[in-house]
This record gives C-alpha cells, sequence and structure tokens, in this order.
C-alpha cells in the first residue's frame, strides 16, 4: 500500500497573499474580458486554477471577493493618476493613460461593478474618492504645466478629468479605439480644460 502523501500544513502569510492575489488577478482579467456577470464564483476559481473551497477559504463569498477587487481598481486606477500628475509632461502623461487600454479596461470593470447589489457602496465609495483625489492633483498639474490656474474649484476639474476617462473607458470596455479617434477626444479635452483655466 503506498504511503500517504506528507501534509504540507498551514499555507504560509506569503503562499496565502500569492493565493489570494492570483484569485483577484483571475477575477480582474475574467471581468474585463467576459464582463461582470461571468464573475461567478465557480468561473473566477478556474480562471485561477484554484477550487472553489480555496476561494473561499481567502474570501468568503463573492461580496467579499468583489470588494476587494473594487479596492484593487480604485488603488490602482488612483496610483496611476497619482503617477501622471508628478510626470515631467502632466498633459503627455495623462494622453497617455487615455492611451492605454489596460487603463480603459480597469476603469470599465470598476464603474461595471459599482453597480453591482453585491458590491458594499462603501467599498466604491472610497474607490470613488481617491480617484478624484489623484484626478484633481493631475488636473492642477497639467494646467500648471501649461501656466494656467484652474477659473473654478480644483475637485471640480478632478471629476471631469475622470468623468472623461471614465467616459472613454465605457465607450472602449475592451480597449478598441482608432487611433483617429482617440486623438479627437483627447484634443476636445484639452480645449475644454484650458476654457476652464485662467
Amino acid at each position: 500500500m503506498p504511503s500517504p502523501l506528507p501534509s504540507r500544513g498551514p499555507l504560509s502569510p506569503g503562499d496565502a497573499a500569492d493565493r489570494a492575489g492570483r484569485i483577484l488577478a483571475a477575477a480582474r482579467t475574467l471581468g474585463a474580458r467576459a464582463g461582470v456577470g461571468a464573475l461567478t464564483l465557480q468561473a473566477i476559481a478556474a480562471e485561477a486554477g484554484v477550487s472553489k473551497a480555496l476561494l473561499l477559504y481567502h474570501y468568503q463569498g463573492k461580496s467579499a471577493l468583489l470588494d476587494a477587487l473594487v479596492a484593487l481598481l480604485g488603488e490602482e486606477g488612483a496610483a496611476r493618476l497619482e503617477e501622471a500628475s508628478g510626470a515631467p509632461r502632466a498633459m503627455e502623461a495623462w494622453r497617455g493613460l487615455l492611451s492605454d487600454a489596460s487603463t480603459r479596461s480597469d476603469a470599465a470593470l470598476l464603474n461595471a461593478l459599482a453597480l453591482e447589489r453585491e458590491v458594499d457602496p462603501a467599498a466604491v465609495r472610497r474607490a470613488e474618492v481617491a480617484r478624484e483625489q489623484a484626478a484633481t492633483a493631475l488636473a492642477v498639474a497639467v494646467l500648471r504645466d501649461l501656466g494656467l490656474e484652474p477659473r473654478i474649484p480644483a475637485p471640480a476639474l478632478g471629476r471631469i478629468l475622470l468623468r472623461q476617462l471614465d467616459g472613454l473607458a465605457a465607450a472602449t470596455p475592451h480597449g478598441e479605439m482608432p487611433a483617429p479617434a482617440l486623438e479627437a477626444d483627447l484634443d476636445t479635452f484639452a480645449l475644454a480644460l484650458i476654457g476652464l483655466a485662467r
């Protein structure tokens, strides 16, 4: 009779974090590819290459997993905006962000998740606040680069900037947008932003 396999014992904190991260990455990939309707626990577990039981070990249900995904997308979206606001040429960094299909895909997924009833509205609000603060810093940096200052409150400019990103994301949820159309949208936004400055 073969001897039983040795027990692995409990997961180390590093292994647990890696698996939890892999599950979140799988949910992100699946949601971006197939939409939030495809985000079932079974489908996410299959995408991550783990059992549904292991998924439920890390996330106590679909709501907890979707809340974690909203937090991840909000944090990463805010970090991208903050990085662009610190760039030497903020307008070019903003244009680069909008040209990036993964940035638009993440924004589309975050906005779709915000409409799901399983997602905690407080998690959505925290993500929105972080993104709005970072977008405000970017809008001010763009104007500063042009030697201008806002005529309206800076947070309003930040919300406008973020709505442009979210609008492009909704129009191109899978990242496809012809370059001329994207350039026209970016130029229109730049002119509108300059019109709100002095």
